[in-house]
C-alpha cells in the first residue's frame, strides 16, 4: 500500500515532530509538573522519583522490543503502538489521583518512547539519508527543542487551567502526530530493509577492518560497544535526574519555580542548538571526539548544578549539560554506525537502549536521598563521578577490528575515531 505522504522530508518531519512531542512531555517536563503534583496529592519524593525511575526503566526495557516490532509488525505497526501508549499514558497522569495510576502512566510513557521516538526514527532516517551524521542532529535537535517548549508549555497553561489540563494537551498531539508519523513512512523503510539508494558509505580501511562483516554476536563480544554503552547510560543518568529534581533543587535554593523552569528550557534549547551543529561537525569530526566533550560537558555541568546558588552556577549547569545534550545522542549514534555498520544496528541500538536501563536508579536514589538526607546535590555529585569514570573509558577506546578467524578485538592503533 503506497502513502501519499511518503517523501523523505515530510518522514523526517514527520517522525521529528513526534519525537519533539514526546520529548517535551517526558523526561524534560515532567520534573516541571511533579512539585504541583506533589502538593496537591499529598505525595512524598520517593513516590514521586519513582515515577521518573519507572520512565527510564520502561523505555530501556522496552527497546529491544521495539526492534523486533519494526522487523515482526514493521515501522507503520511500531509507531502506531506508541501512539496508543501516549494517548494512553498521557491520559493516566491527566486523571490520576493516586500514585498507582501515576505510575502506571509513566510506565506506559516509557514504552511508548522506544516505540514512537528514536528506535524507529534513527533506524528509518539512516536508512532515508546519505548524510547520516547530519540528519541524525537534526533529528535530535527537533527532539531537543520538544525540550525547551515542554517546561514553557507548562508555566503558560498550568497557572490558569492547572497541571491536568496540561496532559490533557499531549492526549491530543500524540494521537494527531503520530497518525501523521505513520502515514509518512515509505514502504521500501516500513520493514528493515535498508534504502539501496542510499548505501552505507564505506572507506577502504573500513572494508579491511571488515565492517561490512559485522554482525550482533560479533559487536557484543567488544569492549568498544560496552564503552560507547556506558557513556550513553551517563548521558541518561544525569537527564533522568537532573530534569527530575533541578527546578526542586534550585527552588530550595533560593531560586523562583519560573526561573528554575526556565533554567531547564535553556539547558535544552542549547543542546538543540549543539546538536544541530554536533550532526555537522560529525561529517568531519570523529565521533569519538564528540562524545569527549560530551562527558566533559555534563561532568561540569552537574557539578554546577550541585552546587547552585546564584545565576552564575546555574548557567554552568544549563551550557553543560545543553552540550551534553546534544552531543550524546548524535556520538552514542554515530559510533554505533561507524564501529559496526548499518546491517547490525536497529539491534545494537536497541540493546544499547535496554542496558542503559540502569541510569533509571537515578531518580530513585534522588526521591530517596532528598527524603533522608534533605538535599539532592549528593546524587548530582555521584552522577558526575560516574561520568568521570566513562570519560576516561572513552579517551582510552580505540576503533574494534573484525577477524574472521579470532573473532572481534581492540585495532592495535587509533585511526582517529
Amino acid at each position: 500500500m503506497a502513502f501519499r505522504f511518503s517523501h523523505p522530508w515530510v518522514t523526517f518531519s514527520a517522525l521529528s515532530l513526534l519525537f519533539f512531542l514526546v520529548s517535551a512531555a517526558t523526561f524534560s517536563s515532567l520534573g516541571v509538573v511533579l512539585p504541583a503534583m506533589v502538593r496537591e496529592l499529598h505525595w512524598n519524593w520517593t513516590e514521586a522519583g519513582l515515577g521518573y525511575t519507572l520512565l527510564g526503566v520502561a523505555c530501556g526495557l522496552s527497546s529491544v522490543a521495539a526492534a523486533m516490532s519494526v522487523r515482526r509488525l514493521g515501522v507503520r505497526g511500531t509507531l502506531l503502538g506508541g501512539t496508543a501508549l501516549l494517548i494512553g499514558g498521557f491520559g493516566s497522569l491527566a486523571i490520576t489521583g493516586s500514585v498507582w495510576l501515576y505510575l502506571t502512566g509513566t510506565i506506559l510513557l516509557g514504552v511508548a518512547f522506544s516505540l514512537a521516538a528514536t528506535v524507529p526514527g534513527t533506524h528509518v532516517l539512516t536508512g532515508l539519508f546519505k548524510r547520516q551524521s547530519t540528519v541524525i542532529g537534526a533529528y535530535f535537535t527537533i527532539g531537543a527543542l520538544g525540550g525547551v517548549a515542554g517546561p514553557l508549555l507548562y508555566v503558560a497553561i498550568a497557572p490558569a487551567f492547572g497541571w491536568r489540563a496540561y496532559w490533557w494537551v499531549f492526549v491530543i498531539a500524540s494521537a494527531a502526530a503520530g497518525l501523521f508519523a505513520v502515514a509518512s513512512i515509505p514502504d521500501h523503510l516500513n520493514y528493515s530493509a535498508p534504502d539501496v539508494a542510499h548505501p552505507e558509505p564505506v572507506e577502504p580501511a573500513a572494508l579491511i577492518g571488515g565492517l561490512k562483516d559485522w554482525t550482533v554476536r560479533h559487536a557484543l563480544a567488544t569492549s568498544q560497544f560496552y564503552v560507547i554503552v556506558g557513556a550513553y547510560t551517563m548521558y541518561l543518568l544525569i537527564n533522568t535526574t537532573a530534569h527530575g529534581f533541578a527546578v526542586q533543587h534550585l527552588v530550595e535554593h533560593g531560586v523562583s519555580a519560573n526561573a528554575a523552569a526556565g533554567m531547564l528550557s535553556l539547558e535544552a534549547l542549547i543542546g538543540a542548538g549543539i546538536a544541530v551543529v554536533g550532526g555537522m561537525v560529525g561529517e568531519k569530526v570523529s565521533p569519538r571526539t564528540l562524545l569527549i566533550v560530551a562527558l566533559v560537558a555534563l561532568i561540569a555541568g552537574m557539578t554546577g548544578l550541585a552546587e547552585a546558588y546564584g545565576f552564575a552556577l546555574m548557567l554552568v549547569y544549563a551550557i553543560g549539560v545543553g552540550i551534553g545534550f546534544g552531543l550524546s545522542f548524535v556520538a552514542s549514534t554515530m559510533l554505533l554506525l561507524k564501529y559496526f555498520g548499518r546491517q547490525p544496528y536497529l539491534e545494537l541500538y536497541s540493546i544499547m537502549c535496554l542496558l542503559s536501563t540502569a541510569a533509571a536508579l537515578g531518580p530513585a536514589v534522588g526521591g530517596w536521598a532528598h527524603d533522608n538526607l534533605g538535599s539532592f546535590a549528593g546524587v548530582f555529585h555521584i552522577c558526575s563521578f560516574a561520568a568521570f569514570v566513562m570519560l576516561i573509558a572513552t579517551i582510552f577506546m580505540h576503533p574494534p577490528v573484525l577477524n574472521a578467524q579470532r573473532g572481534a578485538g581492540a585495532a592495535p592503533v587509533p585511526d582517529g575515531a
